[in-house]
């Protein structure tokens, strides 16, 4: 069994990794805690039905393959954060809190399979104004999601495939093709080979070694007791 937690309550979870209750309650709306204390957060389909769900333990991340979750997307949003993971997203959103302005920001969570007609749904009604900003991993999947992201935004249909040790990308409107090595390939290189403007903003952790916020949110607490 599971419950649906209302504003006044928190997460024991987010609580102990010391995630505040305001940003708690901001990504509240599709999460439950179950009698294990798991943080279960739902994804939907194109009709707005359950078709996944991310688990947040205390030890582990399970993330979401299909579907999506979207907060706070109004019409007078100025900023779009978008992620795979609910809680790397938490976790990035309470360390640069300092730096986001909650009353006019969205956020979006798409599950592993990148579904790109629900992200185009999604993104409807999002102003041309707004500011989008991507919070992936770092590891090669993370930094193609990135530029996925760059595509949905300005309309570009591209592929990307792992080759050996290279991405092989591919404009199906220009049929341009480029390859970078995936050691290098990010959005800026990708922007670069493109002749094309970067205009998504993307945040990763600092550290070497540490892919995502949520590895980086584990590696304080463990290293903490």
């Amino acid at each position: 069994m599971s419950r649906i937690m209302t504003l006044r309550e928190k997460f024991d979870i987010l609580s102990f990794k010391g995630v505040e209750k305001e940003i708690q309650c901001l990504f509240s709306r599709y999460a439950s805690q179950d009698g294990n204390g798991q943080i279960l957060f739902d994804f939907f389909d194109s009709k707005e039905q359950l078709v996944d769900r991310e688990i947040l333990s205390l030890q582990r991340n399970k993330q979401a393959s299909y579907g999506i979750s979207a907060i706070n997307l109004l019409g007078n949003v100025r900023s779009v954060y978008v992620s795979d993971s609910y809680a790397s997203l938490i976790y990035f959103v309470n360390q640069y809190k300092s730096r986001i302005g909650f009353e006019d920001a969205g956020f979006v969570v798409i599950g592993a399979e990148f579904d790109h007609a629900l992200l185009k749904q999604a993104f409807k009604n999002v102003p041309k104004k707004a500011k989008i900003i991507s919070v992936f991993s770092t590891s090669i999947l993370g930094r193609v999601m990135d530029c996925k992201i760059q595509d949905l935004v300005h309309d570009r249909d591209c592929t990307y495939v792992l080759s050996d040790s290279l991405v092989q990308l591919k404009n199906r409107k220009s049929n341009k093709i480029s390859s970078e090595s995936i050691c290098t390939f990010s959005l800026r290189t990708y922007c670069i080979s493109q002749g094309v403007l970067q205009t998504v903003r993307t945040f990763k952790p600092k550290q070497r070694g540490i892919e995502s916020f949520y590895q980086l949110n584990q590696l304080f607490w463990n290293g903490s007791k």
